[in-house]
This record gives structure tokens, C-alpha cells and sequence, in this order.
């Protein structure tokens, strides 16, 4: 009935993964595949995760040859390779826990009240030790705010009929939205009119705030340029099929009335992802456009820049590096002296 799918990276050490993992096999309802995507962890997630898969014939494991950090393109594995005769997709994640029952409550509801997609309430548990409720709200007023507000639909505890995806396509795998992809695939649901339904049940646990590593604690946007981003991309009409986000590239900027300070934070952006994958020759592309924004004049971004351009094998590789990594300690210092003045 239900393909679950799920992306993870380096949280075994943590314990984080095996909760993960255990919450959902350890479910009551059993009609379900789990499929992990392994995005090239390096902290004996492959080796617990085999160990798993060999105990279990329900889950399967994918593993991405080097690191993504895109959920997007991680998920988008999964739906891939998943049994298409399983109606229901449900998602996920490393840092969740499923709460005993969940599954069960979501079957039997959207058997007695068939709908398009259906979800329960996530606990977001905050470093302070309280949480807030997403997937509380009714759908009347969901249905409202959706457009303003990504915290309305909980990305775990969730059913979806895989009919949607033809409809409205997949996950937005561009790095602007790597933060809040989920919200922008909920609000193109809503906004499309797909019937949805809530469970006013906690099913989910969900520990990212008080993970350093978490995308919202180690990723730099707003929800303002987010939102700006999906409008000019929703007015340039680019398809959001499957095959499409598996493929396109997700450091495109769609045509718009972006101002100066937006497009220099869109490129930042694409500068801290690539350097968080270690993808030096394409961070060192956005790192050279955005030099020219910096006030002040760096010698040692001069000087690394014209190591990079000597075409001196790994020493110019080695020189990228170290001017991506020099501009974007000055850029964040720009942006926290900016919004120290704002």
C-alpha cells in the first residue's frame, strides 16, 4: 500500500539513524517498502544500514556515489526506484522519529475518508526542550496561508497518492529552495486544489533544530527570497516533472525583477552549496561573480585568484579552494555586519 522513503547522511554515530530506522520498521502496519537514500555518509551509516537491509526484505538501500546534500534529487531516487503499484508515497527522515500506531492511523483514515494526501502533527522539538506543532492547523485555514508560511504540513507522518506528482510535479531540486523544497511542493498542491485531509494525532517527532548540521541551522536564506524564487520560476514555466529533477541544474536563477542585494544572496547561496560538497570548480565560478560585490578590496583573493587561473594542476585546484573559502567568510561577515546596521 505505502513506498516510504527517506535520504540520510552521517547520522548513525549520533543514534539519530537508528531511531529513524526503527520507528518505522517497528510499525504495526506492515504493507509498506522503505527505501533509504544513503547520501555517500562516511560514519558507518552504509555498513548499519546493510545490516538492516539484510535482516529486513522491506527496506532497500540506494547509496549516492558522493555527497548531494539535496533532497530533492535524494527522494527523487527513491520515487524512482519504488514499486509504482504502492498508491501511497510517504516520507521520512533522519533526524524523525514515527511514533508507535502512525502508520496504521494514516491507512485507516484515508480508507474511510478517501483523499489526495493526508498527514498527522509533527513535534518539532526546539533547543530549549519545548516543541511547536506543524500539521495542527485546519485545512481550511492551511489552505490560506500556505503561500506565506512553511511551517503549516509536516514533511513525515504524511501519505501522498502518487497520482499528485503527475499533476504537480516533484520536489524543486534547486539550491535556493533546499531548505523549504517540502513547503513549495505543498504549496503546488494546494494551490492546484488536490484534496487534503489532517489527523489532529502527533505521529511524528522531529529533532533538526537541535542538530548543527540540520539544513536550518548550516544553510543561509529567508523565507522571503524562497517564496520570490518560486513565483518567478512558477511565471518562467519550468516543468517539474521527475525526470526533469533529477536532471536540471539547481543553480539556475529564473528571469525576474531581482534586485541587486537578492541575486548577490542567490549566488552566496549557490557558493556555500557548492563548497559544502566539495564541488570546487563550480562554488569557484559563483566565488568569482560575487568578489565583485565585496566593498573592500582582499589581497589574498587577489593573489589566490590568479593562482587559480595558472592552470597549475592541483596547486590552482588547492588556490580555488582556498578563494572560495576566503570569500565566503567575508561574505558571512558582510551579512552579519549588514544586518547588525539594518
Amino acid at each position: 500500500m505505502i513506498t516510504i522513503h527517506m535520504t540520510t547522511y552521517s547520522r548513525h554515530k549520533s543514534g539519530l539513524l537508528r531511531a529513524a530506522i526503527e520507528s518505522v520498521l517497528s510499525q504495526d502496519f506492515a504493507d509498506f517498502e522503505f527505501i533509504v537514500c544513503d547520501d555517500a555518509s562516511n560514519d558507518g551509516s552504509a555498513e548499519y544500514l546493510k545490516t538492516v537491509a539484510d535482516s529486513d526484505p522491506r527496506i532497500r538501500i540506494l547509496r549516492n556515489e558522493r555527497n548531494l546534500n539535496n533532497v530533492a534529487i535524494s527522494l527523487g531516487r527513491c520515487l524512482a526506484a519504488s514499486d509504482p503499484n504502492r498508491q501511497f508515497v510517504s516520507w521520512m527522515f533522519d533526524d524523525c522519529v514515527l511514533r508507535p500506531g502512525a502508520l496504521d492511523k494514516l491507512a485507516r483514515r484515508i480508507r474511510e475518508s478517501p483523499t489526495e494526501v493526508l498527514f498527522g502533527v509533527t513535534d518539532v522539538y526546539l533547543k530549549d526542550g519545548s516543541a511547536f506543532k506543524v500539521g495542527e492547523k485546519s485545512p481550511s485555514e492551511i489552505r490560506r496561508k500556505i503561500k506565506h508560511s512553511s511551517v503549516l504540513v509536516p514533511n513525515a507522518g504524511i501519505m501522498v497518492d502518487r497520482h499528485v506528482f503527475d499533476t504537480v510535479g516533484w520536489y524543486d531540486p534547486s539550491i535556493v529552495l533546499r531548505r523549504s523544497c517540502d513547503w513549495d511542493l505543498f504549496r503546488r498542491m494546494i494551490s492546484a486544489g488536490i484534496s487534503f485531509d489532517t489527523i489532529p494525532d502527533v505521529l511524528v517527532e522531529e529533532h533538526g533544530e537541535t542538530q548543527t548540521d540540520s539544513l536550518r541551522n548550516s544553510f543561509t536564506t529567508t523565507f522571503d527570497i524562497m517564496r520570490r524564487f518560486a513565483s518567478a520560476r512558477d511565471a518562467a514555466g519550468l516543468v517539474l516533472n521527475l525526470q526533469n529533477c533529477l536532471s536540471m541544474p539547481i543553480d539556475w536563477i529564473p528571469p525576474g525583477d531581482w534586485s541587486k542585494d537578492e541575486l548577490t544572496l542567490i549566488q552566496f547561496m549557490f557558493l556555500e552549496y557548492f563548497v559544502a560538497i566539495a564541488d570546487i570548480p563550480r562554488a569557484f565560478r559563483w566565488a568569482k561573480r560575487l568578489a565583485s560585490e565585496l566593498d573592500k578590496p582582499s589581497l589574498s583573493l587577489s593573489n589566490l585568484s590568479i593562482m587559480s587561473d595558472s592552470n597549475n594542476g592541483n596547486q590552482s585546484l588547492l588556490a580555488a579552494g582556498a578563494y572560495c573559502g576566503v570569500l565566503l567568510g567575508l561574505y558571512k561577515q558582510a551579512l552579519a555586519e549588514r544586518s547588525l546596521t539594518a
